[in-house]
Parts: structure tokens; C-alpha cells; sequence
């Protein structure tokens, strides 16, 4: 998840989120564009400013897993074992 993504989504500019951040609008385009990195608490702050669900926010980049076919590999692999 992008921070724009989020700013979009919550219909901020970046002069918006800036300001209830107390940043300046660049330090925004600079997270955006990559030229500098934001920090955890940074990160985390801005979630909570947004309303977004910190663990899921986090950890979204991972695939979602299907239980179902994870109890399928393991019967798979017991069997090869066998």
C-alpha cells in the first residue's frame, strides 16, 4: 500500500496531509516519489491519521493465504513422505 494510495482513498492533498502531520508539502512528494523514506513511526502515524488497520496496512504487501490449499499441500507432502 502506497502512502498516495492512502491519501487518495482519505481525499487529501499532499498540502492536506501535511498539514495534519505538521510537515512541510514537500517532505509529502519527497515520501511519495521515493527521494526519501519514511520511518516507521512515520508510517505508523499517518495510519492512525487515516483510520487504516496498522497490521494490515504493514503487512499487506503478503498474499492472502487460502486455507484450503495450504490443507491440501500438507496432505501432499505427508503422502510423499510415506
Amino acid at each position: 500500500m502506497s502512502l498516495r494510495r492512502v491519501r487518495l482513498e482519505m481525499g487529501l492533498s499532499q498540502q492536506g496531509l501535511a498539514k495534519k502531520l505538521g510537515v512541510d508539502q514537500s517532505t509529502i512528494s519527497n515520501w511519495e516519489s521515493g527521494r526519501t523514506d519514511l520511518t516507521h513511526v512515520q508510517m505508523f502515524e499517518i495510519m492512525l491519521i487515516c483510520g487504516k488497520d496498522i497490521f494490515a496496512a504493514y503487512l499487506g504487501f503478503l498474499p492472502e493465504r487460502d486455507d484450503t490449499s495450504s490443507q491440501e499441500e500438507q496432505k501432499d507432502s505427508v503422502k510423499k513422505q510415506d
